[in-house]
């Protein structure tokens, strides 16, 4: 493969622009990794962002009943049709040209199979959970990241968690299932990258994702604070100390260390400042 794109960006003048996170996966078994990681099946409608040369695009058409490809770059778009023209006749690739963060994005996607360009993943990662991780029928995703975005993703309570991986994982369980070795990109990325699955948590959530969201954004600013310290610095003091008393009704500790809180015990806290309807208050 990695022939394949010298070979096309020669025959269609095409220079990769680094600022756009071009650095193309070039390794065929890594693509067949994440085709496998998502059990892809011919009821499945998937969306592939960042869809590129179409390299991963062409191995999930024959397995998917429908692929959506997007990809940003126009010139890039120009060569991904012509390669997979026959895929698009078919209608098994509908090819969509625009921004990831921008477009309408389809409403039938079952599931994510996707290299995302590296500098707009964090950003992408919010408005694919809200867009899709709530609805019903959509079973999981599968991405290739940055290692140590990944990290991030997956943080348990204690570990190096952050306010990402605190609202990610409000929608979505997400498992690191590999390493991938920056040697399989071209041109070759400064970091290695992991191969993660993510699939919807379906609980009943007890607050808003608006809600949860900004406390989890006020509480992360200080992630190694206790909680009683967080709350006592970023609320009123008349609503920091009903906050802190609710919360250790409810059984939470005040000295638990913020990078500490799971995902229930920051609904909860979520749930009782709304109750004290101190979020305008912060």
């Amino acid at each position: 493969m990695l022939s394949d794109i010298l070979k096309l960006c020669r025959r269609y003048n095409i220079r990769l622009d680094p600022k756009l996170s071009q650095n193309f996966l070039h390794a065929r078994h890594v693509i067949e990794l994440e085709i496998e990681a998502a059990n892809v099946r011919s009821c499945d409608v998937v969306l592939d962002i960042g869809a590129g040369f179409g390299f991963l695009t062409e191995l999930l058409a024959p397995l998917a009943r429908k692929v959506y490809a997007i990809e940003v770059d126009p010139d890039i778009a120009l060569v991904l049709r012509e390669r997979l023209k026959n895929f698009i006749e078919e209608g098994k690739i509908e090819l969509i040209v625009g921004d990831a963060l921008e477009i309408d994005l389809p409403s039938d996607v079952t599931k994510i199979v996707s290299n995302p360009p590296f500098h707009i993943v964090s950003p992408l990662m919010f408005r694919l959970a809200q867009t899709y991780f709530t609805k019903p029928d959509f079973e999981l995703a599968v991405f290739i990241v940055q290692f140590e975005f990944a990290e991030k993703l997956a943080a348990r309570p204690g570990e190096k968690r952050s306010r990402i991986s605190a609202t990610i994982q409000y929608f979505a369980e997400v498992e690191i299932l590999s390493r991938v070795s920056r040697r399989n990109f071209f041109p070759t990325p400064n970091v290695d990258s992991a191969l993660i699955r993510m699939k919807p948590r379906r609980i009943n959530h007890i607050v808003s994702f608006d809600d949860y969201n900004r406390v989890v954004t006020i509480l992360f600013n200080t992630p190694n604070r206790t909680l009683r310290s967080a709350i006592r610095e970023h609320f009123p003091r008349n609503c920091a100390e009903g906050i802190i008393q609710a919360i250790e009704k409810r059984g939470i500790s005040p000295q638990i260390r913020i990078r500490s809180l799971d995902n229930w015990q920051l609904e909860v806290i979520t749930e009782e400042v709304t109750k004290l309807k101190c979020l305008g208050a912060s």
